[in-house]
Order: C-alpha cells, then sequence, then structure tokens
C-alpha cells in the first residue's frame, strides 16, 4: 500500500500518465500542452480549471494549496474575443514555485472525443446521447451529432439555461422541431462555415456551442451559413460549456488515487 502511495503522488508518473492518456503530440495546437510549470516532485491533490486565470490562482491562494498540480484546458485566462489571452504573470509563476504548484495544460488534445472532452461531457450533463462524430481542428475532432428527449428547440433551450444557471441566447434560423431530439453540439466554439451544410444532410437543424456572437470576427460568418441552411444557433458560452470536462477530469484522477477540486471561474458572457 505504501508503494502505491507514493506512485499516486509521484508528480512524474502523473505527468506520464497524461501524456500516455491523452498524446499531446499529436495534435497541431496553436496553444502550449503539456507540463507549463514544473515545481513539485509529489502532488498531493489536484485542481483542475477551465482557464489559467488570477481568478483561479487567487482560489488556490484561499485554499493553501502547495504541492499541488493545477490541471487547465487553456494556457491563459478569459478575454473578450478579437483581445489576446492573459497569461500567468512572472509574480503569478514565482508565487506557483514557492507554494510548488506545478501546471499541466491539455487543449485540442482535450478536446478530441474522449470520457473527458467538453463534447462528451456537456452531453453527458445535459442527458443527451451522442451517436456520431464531426469537425476537425488540428487533428483534434470535437464536434458531436447527439439526441434527446426534447421535440423541440424551446426545450432544449430551457435545459440548456438550467444547466449553465444564466441566459443563453437562440439564433432562430431554423425550424422550432427537433427531429428524433437531434442536434449538433461542439462545445467552447467553431470556426468554419462548410459544417451546416454537413447538418442539413444530417437532419439536424440545431446547432449547441460556445461563442455564438456575432460581434466575435472569426464567427460572425457562421451567421449566414446556418440561416442558408436553416439551422438554429444556441449559443451558451465558451467557459460554460467546457467547464463540464474540467470537472469530469477530477475523476479522471481520483481514479488514479488522487483527491482533485474543480475550480469554478465566473464566466465572461459577451460571446453569446
Amino acid at each position: 500500500m505504501k508503494n502505491s502511495r507514493n506512485y499516486e503522488k509521484s508528480a512524474g508518473r502523473i505527468y506520464e500518465e497524461l501524456y500516455r492518456f491523452f498524446k499531446p503530440e499529436r495534435y497541431n495546437d496553436l496553444a502550449r500542452n503539456g507540463l507549463l510549470e514544473d515545481n513539485t516532485d509529489t502532488v498531493e491533490k489536484v485542481y483542475t480549471a477551465a482557464f489559467s486565470s488570477t481568478q483561479v490562482l487567487e482560489k488556490l491562494r484561499e485554499r493553501g494549496a502547495s504541492h499541488c498540480l493545477l490541471f487547465t484546458h487553456h494556457p491563459g485566462a478569459q478575454h473578450e474575443e478579437g483581445e489576446p489571452a492573459i497569461y500567468f504573470s512572472p509574480g503569478e509563476k514565482e508565487y506557483m514555485r514557492v507554494h510548488h504548484i506545478s501546471h499541466f495544460n491539455l487543449h485540442l488534445p482535450l478536446d478530441q472525443v474522449n470520457p473527458y472532452s467538453p463534447g462528451v461531457s456537456l452531453a453527458r450533463a445535459l442527458g443527451a446521447v451522442p451517436y456520431d462524430s464531426f469537425f476537425e481542428e488540428g487533428g483534434a475532432v470535437m464536434g458531436l451529432y447527439c439526441s434527446g428527449r426534447w421535440s423541440g428547440t424551446v426545450m432544449l433551450y430551457k435545459r440548456v439555461e438550467r444547466l449553465m444557471g444564466h441566459a443563453c441566447r437562440m439564433y432562430a434560423y431554423g425550424p422550432s422541431e427537433l427531429c428524433d431530439g437531434k442536434f449538433a453540439l461542439i462545445a467552447g466554439g467553431a470556426e468554419g462555415t462548410e459544417i451546416y451544410g454537413r447538418m442539413k444532410e444530417e437532419g439536424v437543424n440545431l446547432f449547441l456551442t460556445g461563442v455564438g456572437s456575432e460581434k466575435a470576427e472569426w464567427f460572425a460568418p457562421s451567421h449566414a451559413a446556418a440561416k442558408e441552411a436553416g439551422i438554429s444557433i444556441l449559443s451558451a458560452g465558451h467557459y460554460s460549456t467546457e467547464q463540464f470536462a474540467l470537472i469530469d477530469m477530477c475523476r479522471f484522477f481520483k481514479e488514479r488515487g488522487l483527491p482533485a477540486e474543480f475550480i469554478r471561474e465566473t464566466p465572461l458572457l459577451n460571446d453569446l
């Protein structure tokens, strides 16, 4: 038992397991992946968070966290669309060094459809069943076609708002009925207009995603494509749609003998 506990707490073994399971070398990712800050040899606890933010670090300070691992999906903090990401400052990194807080990030490797991915985790939280996948970015397939008990778009919209705990936004470009309860899902966001024609061919007329704002320059062309295809867009926020993956990642660490806690952040909702 003693040897087993030492294995569980070994930072090096935990990093090896993350690399083995998620295989970040397979993806062409603009974000940094893997071990970003190596500050401890032993991990007493893992904290998971969607973003690497001052807010998250402050919550670690409040908890007196040390000899721990911070696991994130984004190596920078939440920021308005079009604005550059904000990363940990030199002072914040020094605090992490002094308090033995390591930082491990997985972006596209976590997005790839897997038991802990944002898409699968969001579908699970909604009570929807994924039946096929679509949309690739940098080698990661992250879109899901799902079905559920909802007969109409308004029913699903209300369910999403209850789950997120805040107002969402529906761009009603398609029919109000859901055929066989089907809809498409990409947590976070998806750039590109070609997916809407594919959704139409699939018999899907609602797309649930995070970023939906027409003010987001990279997403704006999607609205014209969605209108043409008759696909409604249900925008529930970048952070809010991805948070469930980090909640589920606590299970990943607990199954490997480590206590884990999800750190909640205040979502920016100007991306709806």
